[in-house]
């Protein structure tokens, strides 16, 4: 696997560690000041950019105190990027991604195994020697899907209060991230004191008062709905969550129906906001009862055998008349009986219109 490019901060600190880790381990000068002689060198020669891009990481054991200690801050963390075993780093609980999806995952997977990390993750060492997450949880990730055994990563120390607020801040633009989430990251922003009001939370985030008014009406949805959201965060954006709410306020007896309608987005992710209407309002249409189907009656002849089958459907009659019928006879008399039954009533309508002629 190639090795990225370092930049020079990256250099200048990687240089400094080494010489450091190599002075502690090397002995000390004689005391009378004379000179000391070391073992000519065995084997090939590397060029100083080979050694320091060397395959040995930096475990978390070698992180020494001062280069913790002098990142008190996320802008002076820069010059001190390690490596640090994979298996030692650990989400952040205020990271607003709750879903990750797990083919973008493996794209970035098979980037960072072809082109090397370009940018370090972000950590902050906890008393227990892990490190916990500030940015970077899709490359971290990526990283444990191709096997990666350590990460570059810039290690700086901060309070919780502080932690949050860089996790939260950095991680809010970061790729795929859903309305929902962001709606989750500024409620926090608010309910953590972090942010006073919607115009400082846009201050804070870097975004309009607006968008972050958009995204927290999600929270007005109905409970069946920010459930569903919990589980599926990018299931609906905020022009469905903003028909869903006029939806709830035209109809506010057929909650069940929104929420089935929303619950479909499962399956349709790319369900516009006009086709989740139409769902929900053809689910509110009264459904017309279907006519009861009857069975056809069968006329018999002297010896009981079918000669007719009469069924009606809806306002017609239907008979059918079998092999050996004479049917140019049937239909006289079914006429002519039809004729003689007309004679015993008078339709409504036209005995109004009898009336009105008199």
């Amino acid at each position: 696997m190639g090795k990225a490019h370092q930049s020079e901060s990256e250099f200048n600190a990687t240089l400094a560690a080494r010489l450091a880790a190599g002075a502690a381990a090397s002995p000390q000068p004689p005391a009378n000041g004379g000179m000391h002689m070391t073992a000519a060198p065995k084997g090939p020669s590397k060029s100083l950019e080979a050694l320091l891009e060397g395959d040995t990481p930096f475990p978390a054991p070698m992180l020494s105190p001062g280069m913790i200690e002098s990142a008190s801050t996320v802008e002076q963390s820069e010059d001190h990027i390690v490596r640090i075993q994979v298996q030692l780093v650990v989400d952040s609980p205020w990271q607003p991604r709750t879903r990750y999806d797990e083919t973008d995952l493996q794209a970035l997977g098979q980037t960072m195994k072809d082109r090397g990390q370009d940018e370090p993750i972000k950590v902050r060492k906890l008393a227990n020697g892990h490190f916990e997450l500030i940015y970077g949880h899709r490359r971290i990730r990526a990283a444990r899907l191709i096997g990666w055994a350590d990460i570059k990563a810039t290690v700086v120390e901060l309070d919780d209060k502080a932690a949050e607020l860089a996790t939260l801040v950095s991680n809010e633009s970061q790729v795929g991230l859903s309305d929902w989430e962001r709606a989750k990251a500024y409620k926090q922003s608010l309910d953590h004191g972090l942010a006073a009001d919607q115009k400082e939370v846009g201050r804070l985030f870097s975004c309009s008062q607006s968008r972050v008014s958009q995204c927290l009406t999600l929270y007005k949805l109905p409970e069946p709905i920010l459930q569903l959201l919990n589980k599926y965060p990018g299931l609906i954006k905020y022009r469905h969550a903003k028909l869903v709410l006029q939806l709830a306020k035209d109809y506010p007896e057929a909650e069940e129906a929104i929420v089935t309608a929303v619950e479909s987005m499962i399956d349709q992710p790319d369900l516009e906001a006009d086709e989740l209407r139409n769902q929900v309002e053809k689910a509110l249409k009264p459904k017309r009862p279907r006519p009861k189907t009857l069975e056809p009656r069968l006329i018999g002849d002297k010896n009981g055998s079918s000669v007719f089958s009469v069924k009606l459907h809806e306002r017609q009659i239907v008979i059918n008349i079998e092999d050996g019928v004479d049917v140019e006879m049937a239909r006289k008399r079914t006429l002519a009986a039809l004729r003689e039954y007309a004679q015993t009533f008078e339709l409504p309508e036209k005995e109004k219109a009898l009336k009105s002629k008199t």
